[in-house]
C-alpha cells in the first residue's frame, strides 16, 4: 500500500510540474515573443500567478487524470500519451466551463490556452515517462508477474512486456502445460515449472498478479483455472489467441435484461473512411515531394547494380477485389522465381519456411546487392506513395495480398477487400516478415476492427523506428 500512495503522489507532483511549466512557457511566448511575430497580438503582461493562485485549475486536472484511470492502470507509452492527450483536452475545456459559469476574473487568453495546450499533450508524456523510471529505479513501480500459457503465444507477451519497461512490470517466471518445458527458458525467461504447481511458485517468487495467455484452452477448462489462481495474485489477466473475437473489436451493450456483443468494424464507417484519407492524402503530398531526389539516387543504384528495370509492379488486390498495380524498387533478380524454384527444390527447410511465412528468412536468392540494403530497412516499398496518390493504397492498412494468399483466407476475405491496403501495417510494426502468416492475417483483421487516427499515428511513427533497426526485415 506505501508503494502505491508513493507512486501515486510522485505522478502527481509530475503532473502538476508539467502542466505548471506548460502555462510558464505560454505566457513567454504570448508575452515576448508573439507580439513581434504577429503584429496583431498586442503585447501584454499576463502574470504567471494570476494562473497559478488558481488551485482548483490542478485539482480539476487531477480529477480528470483519476477519472480516465491515468494514475492505477499501467500502460504501454502509447497508450498511456493518447489518454494523457484526451485528459488534457478534457480538462482545458472543463476549466473554460467552469471559469464562465463561476465568474471568476482569469485574465484568459487565447493564445496563452491553446500553447498551454500545446505545451501540456508535448511535456506530460515526458514527465511522465521520467518519473516513472525514477520509481522504477527506486523499485516502487516494479510488479512481479507470472505468466501462464503456452510456449509460442508466452513468448511473444514476455517479448512485448520488456519493450513497454515503463509498465513496471518484472516477469519472474513462467508456468506452461508442458512438463518437458520445465527447467527451459522463454526469451530469457525461466519455466519455473507446471501451472499445477502455482501454490509452491507463488511462495517461492512472491508474484503479485498473473498474466495467462492459452490460446486454445477449452472454455469450462479456463474457467475453472482462473477461479482456482484468483486469490493468489491481485489481478489476473487473461489474453485470447489474436483471432479471437474478444479481441478483433467488440462493444458491449444491453438489450433489455439480455448482454450483447457488437463486432465492430472501425474502419467500414463512411465518416472514418473520409478522416482517414484527408489525413492520409494530405500527409503524402507533404512527403512525396522531399522524396524524389532519394528516388533519383535509389533507381541509379539500381540500374549501375544489375539489369533490369528500376521498379518491380505486381498485381495484387485492392479495395472492393479491384486488382492494382503495386509499385516497389526492384530488389530482385530478373529471373527471380526461376531461382526460386530451383532453390525450394534442392531445400526442404528453405521449402517449409516458405509455406510457413510466405518469405525466405535465411537467404533468398533472388535478391540483389542494392536490394538487400532496400529490403532490410524497406526502403523498396517507398514507390506505394503513388499508389497512395492514385487513391489505391494507404499509408496504414492491411497488406496487399495476392490472388493465392486470399484463396487460404477465405473467412476474412471479405472483411480485408472492404478497405485500401497499406503501405505499412500492424504486421510490419509488430515481427515484420518474423511473424508467421497467420498471425499478419490476425494483426490485419484486428486493425480494421479497431482503426483509430490516434492508431494510424502510433503505427506511422514505428514503422519509422523498425524500419531503421531493420529487425525482421528479409
Amino acid at each position: 500500500m506505501k508503494k502505491k500512495i508513493l507512486a501515486f503522489l510522485t505522478l502527481v507532483a509530475g503532473d502538476c510540474l508539467a502542466v505548471s511549466v506548460a502555462f510558464a512557457l505560454a505566457l513567454v511566448i504570448r508575452n515576448h515573443v508573439l507580439p513581434f511575430v504577429l503584429p496583431s497580438i498586442r503585447e501584454r503582461q499576463a502574470l504567471f500567478s494570476a494562473y497559478s493562485n488558481r488551485a482548483y485549475m490542478l485539482l480539476l486536472w487531477i480529477s480528470v487524470f483519476w477519472y480516465e484511470k491515468l494514475y492505477t492502470k499501467r500502460h504501454a507509452l502509447w497508450e498511456e500519451t493518447r489518454f494523457l492527450i484526451k485528459g488534457t483536452s478534457i480538462a482545458f475545456a472543463l476549466i473554460t466551463v467552469a471559469v464562465f459559469i463561476t465568474k471568476v476574473y482569469v485574465p484568459f487568453s487565447r493564445p496563452i490556452i491553446i500553447l498551454a495546450w500545446l505545451f501540456s499533450i508535448a511535456l506530460l508524456p515526458v514527465v511522465r515517462h521520467a518519473a516513472k523510471s525514477l520509481l522504477l529505479a527506486a523499485g516502487v513501480w516494479k510488479k512481479k508477474v507470472i505468466v501462464i500459457g503456452s510456449t509460442e503465444s508466452t513468448a511473444t507477451l514476455v517479448e512485448d512486456v520488456a519493450r513497454n519497461r515503463t509498465m513496471g512490470y518484472t516477469i519472474v517466471g513462467c508456468l506452461t502445460d508442458d512438463r518437458a518445458m520445465v527447467g527451459r527458458q522463454i526469451s530469457g525467461v525461466p519455466i519455473l515449472g507446471h501451472f499445477d504447481e502455482i501454490e509452491k511458485i507463488k511462495e517461492e517468487t512472491g508474484f503479485e498478479d498473473i498474466i495467462v495467455t492459452f490460446p486454445n484452452i477449452p472454455r469450462d477448462r479456463l474457467i475453472s483455472l482462473l477461479k482456482r489462481w484468483e486469490g493468489l495474485s491481485d489481478t489476473i489477466r487473461y489474453i485470447p489467441q489474436t483471432g479471437d473475437l474478444i479481441t478483433t473489436g467488440i462493444e458491449i451493450e444491453n438489450i433489455g435484461k439480455v448482454l450483447a456483443l457488437t463486432v465492430r468494424k472501425n474502419l467500414h464507417k463512411p465518416w472514418n473512411v473520409a478522416a482517414k484519407s484527408a489525413f492520409e492524402l494530405a500527409l503524402a503530398i507533404v512527403s512525396v515531394i522531399p522524396l524524389l531526389p532519394v528516388f533519383a539516387v535509389i533507381a541509379a543504384a539500381i540500374k549501375l547494380d544489375t539489369r533490369g528495370p528500376v521498379f518491380f509492379v505486381q498485381e495484387r488486390y485492392g479495395k472492393r477485389g479491384r486488382v492494382i498495380k503495386v509499385f516497389k524498387f526492384r530488389s530482385m533478380h530478373a529471373d527471380a522465381d526461376r531461382r526460386l524454384e530451383n532453390f525450394l527444390a534442392a531445400n526442404s527447410q528453405a521449402k517449409e519456411e516458405w509455406e510457413r511465412h510466405k518469405k525466405l528468412l535465411s537467404f533468398d536468392p533472388r535478391t540483389t546487392r542494392v536490394g538487400g540494403f532496400l529490403r532490410r530497412f524497406s526502403i523498396d516499398e517507398l514507390p506505394q506513395i503513388f499508389n497512395v496518390l492514385k487513391g489505391e493504397m494507404s499509408l496504414v492498412g492491411p497488406r496487399p495480398y495476392l490472388r493465392e494468399e486470399l484463396e487460404e483466407v477465405r473467412q476474412v476475405k471479405s472483411l480485408l477487400l472492404q478497405v485500401r491496403p497499406g503501405m505499412t501495417g500492424l504486421w510490419q510494426t509488430s515481427g515484420r516478415s518474423l511473424l508467421p502468416f497467420r498471425e499478419r492475417l490476425n494483426l490485419d483483421e484486428y486493425y480494421i476492427r479497431n482503426w483509430s487516427l490516434w492508431l494510424d499515428l502510433v503505427i506511422l511513427m514505428r514503422t519509422i523506428k523498425v524500419a531503421l533497426s531493420g529487425h525482421g526485415a528479409y
